[in-house]
């Protein structure tokens, strides 16, 4: 089976140069067929994949294009990408993939805990498990991994302001990206299986939430 294609890419190419409702409904044809359609066919697939390998339930979700508007200066009402999140019951992270119209993104990791879970987050990272994740942390930058930013610019004040651990201690989430595959490679009939492949680079981090944070994280 072939997954997404050129002309999932070009749907994607037009919808950017053409971004209104009009535009949409009048190739609202092309949607479904070159990107609701593989999107959800791929994402079974890639589920069926990563249970298999990790022993987990994955609950998948298809990201709509259409964009909450409420709180946004850009009032375009699409997105101009293809956004697959697969959620690990074992972690509560999830797997990522991001068809863009020029490249292709994968990753594993949590935007945002919740208050809770951000709270079990830092009290863990503040001790040696933080030790642990840093040294992972660059041991990823080395590979070729981009990790997501810290969201605060200081410590929570519940810890000195030069906490060895204070990268972590700064961030609401945590996401590792590999920005490194070629986009050929969700197009071709193994595409789930060279996908699901590229995202074991984010094993070390699944395995350190694993054990570090627990399903609640």
């Amino acid at each position: 089976m072939t997954w997404f294609s050129g002309e999932t890419l070009l749907f994607l190419r037009d919808l950017s140069k053409n971004n209104s409702r009009d535009w949409f409904q009048a190739n609202k044809s092309r949607y479904v067929t070159h990107v609701k359609t593989p999107a959800a066919q791929f994402s079974d697939a890639l589920n069926q994949r990563l249970a298999t390998t990790y022993g987990t339930d994955v609950k998948t979700r298809v990201f709509r294009m259409h964009r909450d508007l409420r709180f946004s200066k850009d009032k375009t009402p699409y997105n101009t990408h293809i956004h697959i999140g697969l959620v690990d019951a074992q972690t509560g992270a999830s797997w990522m993939v991001g068809l863009q119209t020029d490249h292709l993104v994968v990753g594993f990791g949590r935007f945002a805990f919740e208050r809770e879970a951000l709270a079990h987050w830092r009290e863990t990272v503040a001790g040696p498990q933080g030790e642990i994740l840093q040294e992972l942390h660059a041991n990823a930058e080395a590979a070729g991994l981009r990790l997501s930013e810290p969201e605060l610019k200081r410590i929570p004040l519940a810890w000195a302001a030069d906490h060895p651990q204070g990268d972590l201690l700064r961030r609401k989430g945590i996401v590792w990206w590999n920005d490194h595959v070629a986009q050929d490679e969700i197009m071709g009939p193994d595409a789930p299986d060279i996908i699901a492949r590229e995202l074991q680079a984010m094993d070390p981090l699944r395995n350190w939430m694993k054990l570090a944070l627990g399903p609640m994280a």
